[in-house]
């Protein structure tokens, strides 16, 4: 969960009667349950839920509940051990009008969690990405294209085999490796920082040390291996 960038977790349950409590306080967006758990199952659960419930994604290790899972109108059925790549799918997955009025909040594997979105404005996109050096990207978003100007990307930050691509307003997560984006980023415009972020210069509000912090207050440090690079870019605009 600490890899979606607006999932902010503010609850977890042992049992479910403190799930329960914990869901109808709160009143999180999305909820991972799980099935087997002390005093009910997860099953049992949420026949106790108003009918105007969160978005419920089921886990569990045993596939055989998959069909008495549907009945019960769930998101998602993630069986374990869930991967990342599953996990986004699952987010995804909730509908567009929830995802408008809140972002989704989840729960921790093994537990009843729920969370809460850090950014309203944020979203996930289910995307693949497609482009060169040019005037715009392609986010694919299911059997859309959207065109995106780069001057639009505030940064990028890597995680492993996926990139978030924040913008002013939102965040898209794609497939993708650091350098394969990079070869399609205007060079003159974006600057690798270190091994995990790439910046757009213009958002750059301030370098203190080995740190940038961006119009937005975003902290983001610099490698050491790339802090000559990153301040040789920006001294031809000194004064």
């Amino acid at each position: 969960m600490q890899k979606v960038p607006f999932l902010e977790l503010v609850g977890t349950a042992e049992s479910a009667t403190d799930a329960l409590f914990l869901i109808r306080e709160v009143k999180p967006d999305i909820v991972f349950l799980d099935i087997e758990m002390p005093e009910m199952t997860g099953f049992e659960l949420l026949k106790l839920l108003p009918a105007i419930r969160p978005a419920v994604i089921m886990i569990t290790a045993d596939p055989s509940y998959a069909l008495e899972g549907y009945e019960h109108e769930l998101t998602d059925y993630l069986l374990k051990p869930v991967s990342f790549e599953r996990f986004l799918k699952a987010i995804n997955k909730v509908d567009s009008a929830r995802l408008q009025k809140h972002l989704p909040g989840v729960s921790e594997p093994g537990g009843k969690s729920v969370s809460s979105p850090k950014e309203p404005q944020e979203r996930v996109l289910d995307t693949a990405f497609t482009g060169t050096r040019n005037d715009f990207l392609l986010l694919k978003e299911n059997k859309k294209l959207i065109k995106v100007a780069p001057s639009e990307i505030h940064f990028i930050e890597g995680m492993r085999d996926y990139l978030k691509l924040y913008w002013a307003d939102r965040v898209a997560i794609i497939h993708m490796t650091m350098a394969k984006i990079e070869e399609a980023l205007p060079v003159a415009q974006f600057l690798r920082v270190n091994r995990s972020y790439i910046v757009n210069k213009k958002v750059i509000r301030e370098i203190e040390g080995n740190e940038i912090t961006t119009n937005s207050g975003r902290k983001i440090p610099i490698g050491v291996t790339y802090r000559a690079n990153v301040l040789a870019a920006l001294q031809k605009n000194r004064i």
